[in-house]
């Protein structure tokens, strides 16, 4: 039995289901903020709202005053529609989460200059929270800490840290993320959590992130070894990669991270921008004492970087 369900809370429009034949045409009024969500009704009845994913938005077409969806009639099939908002919403303030680099800390991280920066623009109209990875390498540093050993095929490091990140996201952050920014290993580790949208596990404030920022960041795929672990995915997929929108910057003498694989990381989501610059890998010099970096960001990249948050 083909449904529809709204949202009466969120004054979601309620989209129409009419079946042709095999064909099932899901429409609705409204402009493109709102994105399709397609459930079993088998797994909603146990999972709930879990059950929902965002079906490919490059599947949806727009008709007079709406949009409208066709796929294969499914009768177990339930839809909705749901509203991400912008990444600076009405009426409370920008919650951000920001995962540091390998070898990297929080504290170093709050300090950088692209955050310190984005922090005093953005002002009241966002709050910034700066997860720190739960490993330690002695081998990298003394302080510095990672989210896991990509030097290593053992990936249980990294699923300690996923489960960290949500665990921190529910505990320290108040609601809805709305924006996460990245920096290289925690670039790569943000990728990995947005293929967890599709996934049926419980997110919680993570949930309905859509928008991130990816700072010389590479999928799981590029880095050393490969990420070759049976049922962990790579790259995104094409249902968040859809819905997702990303902003990519790229260092270009980046030695670390090397460009090609930052800009395939880009292209992997249908619903980015790139930035590319003239400086390396790191975003500041100084060490690792954030109260001693100096910033050699350009100023004219943490401008586009704000101008795309405020206008997202």
């Amino acid at each position: 039995m083909l449904s529809s369900l709204g949202d009466a809370e969120e004054s979601s429009p309620i989209p129409k289901v009419s079946v042709t034949g095999f064909l099932v045409r899901v429409s609705w009024r409204g402009d493109s903020r709102w994105v399709l969500q397609k459930a079993d009704s088998g797994a909603f009845q146990n999972l709930g709202d879990r059950a929902f994913r965002d079906v490919n938005r490059a599947w949806v077409r727009p008709v007079d005053a709406g949009h409208e969806y066709t796929e294969l009639a499914d009768e177990a099939a339930l839809y909705r529609l749901a509203d991400y908002g912008p990444i600076l919403p009405a009426g409370r303030p920008a919650n951000v989460l920001v995962l540091h680099g390998k070898g990297m800390f929080a504290g170093w991280m709050e300090q950088a200059p692209l955050c310190e920066g984005l922090e005093d623009a953005l002002g009241d109209r966002a709050r910034f929270f700066y997860a720190q990875a739960p490993h330690s390498n002695p081998f990298l540093n003394v302080i510095g800490r990672e989210w896991w050993n990509c030097l290593s095929a053992n990936y249980g490091d990294l699923e300690e840290s996923v489960d960290y990140v949500i665990d921190y996201a529910n505990s320290r952050i108040p609601g809805d993320v709305d924006l996460v920014i990245g920096y290289s290993q925690g670039g790569a580790l943000a990728s990995y959590l947005f293929n967890l949208l599709d996934s049926k596990r419980d997110l919680g404030n993570l949930a309905k992130a859509r928008k991130a920022i990816f700072i010389n960041s590479a999928a799981m795929i590029d880095l050393t070894p490969q990420y070759d672990r049976d049922g962990l995915e790579n790259i995104p997929d094409i249902y968040s990669a859809s819905n997702i929108e990303t902003l990519h910057l790229i260092a270009e003498s980046d030695t670390i991270v090397k460009p090609r694989w930052s800009a395939s990381l880009a292209e992997a989501y249908q619903k980015s921008l790139t930035i590319t610059y003239a400086v390396d890998h790191f975003m500041a010099a100084g060490g690792m004492n954030p109260l001693l970096l100096v910033d050699f960001f350009p100023e004219a990249v943490k401008q586009r970087v704000e101008e795309w948050v405020r206008g997202n």
